[in-house]
């Protein structure tokens, strides 16, 4: 029995929005052909010579030197973009090879990868620079309220430092009372925002260090960052698809797109390109592309690559996370510009705020005015200038009617909000949002990937007659144990629980080893196929090792495939049981042939089922049921 639980990294939508896409036209040279509307579009903007010298085989970038002039920034729209990759989804691979200039069987050779990779920069997401503490903090004293309260407070002491009473430390408080305030505003917004998690970071993260490619007619192993358009890379079950690339070579190939379309189901991939049946539904990925950051969970493959870095779908989601442009906007002071992701409340108090500022000010200019021209002076110094005692009487007048109260007391109340939500498990990673999360009446959202984790874990087992749980969460082996249904004490050492879990492991392709995860943190991860993962995990919690596969090597192999709906393994046993405490085997046992699948295809193969006392009896048909 398996069950999805837990919730996992929200999964991004795969639709694409076309006014927010933008890539500059790659080189000829690594493949990318500009369309012909834009190469018209050119001869209409007068770019004649820049297209006759593309035509000749010279690089844009080569030309424009020639020239000393600026290479031009074109922006072929999204349609272009899905245009270029229907192409080379369905392009004859022998022909897409000569596009990008590269060797099927040789691939590139390193020069000419050396070329690509200075011409193309690193295979990798940009990111924008996440701002430090310090950022942050300044940032929080640039909302309206906020700058007229220090404004206030800096003229409350300036006004008194002028004053008459400028030696009594008293007349100071007022302004230093408003600044210590502004200060525990800003550094409690700030260092709460400070530990938020970045989108774009765990995007990042969905690769993997290094990559076989083939260079030279060798298959070497290169950083990931180092792929180019026109490499040939080696996949296997586990590795994580490096770039966008087309396959032309594809053995029981599967692939987890959860990160592109939230869906949780393994997609099978192909080297071969299929008619479109009239009718045909559109699939939301081309069965011979696979995608960058997507897991391998089954197969083997190779693959030409034909998007690197920001151009590839992945990265094009990063650019909609980041904006329009890929880029951070800024405020006028060289901030951030987060105007675009203020909450309700956010807006709310700048609005007030820069109404009684306004209002504060008009009615303080007004008393100034009047004051002035009526010629009223301080009764305690009538010889003093009537101008500067209604200085005095406006700013103190603007300094009692902005509420410098309000910031202060709205962090303290989400505060309160945030720990009240953390006593109910809910992590809140930006303070505004527990504001924001109360404004809500309706809430839509996707299942899979959003609400549960898209993980299977095993929570029970049937085996030798007897029923058991499995106990634990996720895929830490240290965590839970195989106890009898009804019992808490660990059945892991029973004999048909052993038998079962270590055939089951013989018969599967997946690893799980531990990795930091994106906070640095060691966890527990599996590698390969995501049905096969909590086999994994259940064996190694009744004590199987990662290395139980190298005592029993594998001699034959016949892969799962959607036909059979069967994998089958046959490994090499010996002694006089399968493992210590494990089932009995006949005398002269040398291989001991292992098959997983549907559990009605399997079942209804079975013949004999293993009791509990190691004895084997008869699979009636009740049984079956």
């Amino acid at each position: 029995m398996m069950e999805r639980a837990g919730k996992d990294a929200q999964a991004l939508d795969f639709i694409e929005v076309a006014a927010k896409e933008n890539r500059t036209s790659k080189d000829p040279s690594c493949g990318y052909r500009p369309l012909k509307s834009w190469r018209l579009q050119q001869l209409l903007d007068g770019s004649v010579d820049t297209f006759l010298r593309q035509l000749s085989g010279i690089s844009l970038a080569a030309a424009m030197s020639q020239k000393n002039l600026k290479k031009p920034q074109s922006k072929p729209k999204a349609s272009d973009k899905e245009e270029k990759q229907k192409e080379d989804a369905e392009l004859d691979i022998e022909a897409l090879a000569k596009n990008y200039k590269t060797n099927l069987k040789k691939g590139l050779t390193g020069k000419k990868a050396a070329e690509i990779l200075e011409k193309d920069g690193l295979n990798e997401l940009e990111k924008p620079p996440k701002p430090t503490l310090l950022m942050l903090f300044l940032m929080q004293l640039t909302s309206f309220i906020i700058i007229l309260l220090m404004v206030a407070a800096v003229a409350s002491i300036l006004v008194n430092a002028t004053g008459p009473k400028a030696a009594d430390p008293l007349s100071y408080t007022t302004g230093i009372a408003i600044g210590i305030i502004v200060l525990i505003n800003a550094g409690i917004a700030a260092w709460t925002e400070h530990k938020a998690g970045d989108a774009l970071e765990a995007l990042s993260k969905m690769t993997q260090a290094n990559i076989y490619v083939l260079r030279d007619g060798k298959e070497v192993q290169i950083p990931v960052p180092s792929v180019v358009c026109g490499d040939i890379v080696v996949l296997g079950t586990g590795d994580v698809v490096p770039a966008d690339l087309r396959l032309f070579e594809a053995k029981d190939f599967k692939v987890s797109e959860m990160a592109l379309t939230g869906e949780p189901d393994d997609v099978a991939k192909t080297s071969k390109v299929k008619e479109k049946k009239d009718g045909q539904p559109e699939k939301l990925t081309p069965e011979t592309m696979a995608f960058s950051g997507c897991s391998i969970t089954s197969g083997l493959g190779r693959g030409l690559v034909t998007d690197t870095g920001m151009n590839t779908r992945i990265g094009r989601i990063a650019k909609l996370i980041a904006g329009e442009d890929g880029g951070q906007k800024t405020t006028c002071f060289c901030f951030p510009d987060t105007s675009g992701s203020q909450t309700p409340l956010q807006q709310n108090l700048n609005k007030l705020g820069a109404r009684i500022g306004i209002l504060a000010i008009a009615i303080c200019v007004g008393i100034f005015i009047i004051g002035w021209v009526s010629d009223r002076k301080d009764p305690s110094s009538p010889d003093s200038a009537a101008w500067l005692y209604m200085i005095l009487v406006s700013v103190t007048l603007a300094v009692a009617a902005i509420p410098e109260g309000i910031p202060l007391c709205v962090t303290i109340s989400l505060s309160i909000g945030c720990s009240d939500m953390v006593n109910q498990e809910v992590l809140v990673r930006k303070l505004a949002a527990v504001e924001t999360l109360g404004s809500a009446s309706v809430i839509c959202s996707d299942k899979t990937g959003t609400l549960t984790e898209g993980k299977m874990t095993m929570v029970g087992m049937y085996t030798a007659g007897v029923t058991y749980d499995v106990t634990g969460k996720g895929f830490d082996p240290e965590v839970g144990q195989v106890q009898r249904s009804g019992s808490t004490s660990n059945s892991g050492k029973d004999m048909g629980v052993k038998s079962n879990l270590l055939a089951a492991i013989l018969c599967c392709n997946t690893t799980l080893s531990k990795e930091k995860d994106e906070e640095g943190v060691m966890k527990w991860t599996p590698k390969g196929n995501s049905s096969e993962a909590p086999i994994v995990v259940a064996a190694r919690k009744v004590g199987l090792s990662e290395k139980i596969a190298d005592e029993y090597p594998r001699v034959l192999e016949v892969p799962f495939s959607s036909s059979r709906k069967m994998m089958l393994t046959v490994s090499r046993v010996k002694g006089a049981e399968l493992c210590p405490g494990g089932m009995p085997l006949p005398a002269g046992t040398n291989y001991l042939a292992v098959c997983k699948g549907a559990p009605n295809y399997i079942i209804d193969l079975c013949s004999e089922q293993l009791k509990e006392d190691g004895s084997v009896a008869k699979l009636t048909d009740d049984d079956k049921k």
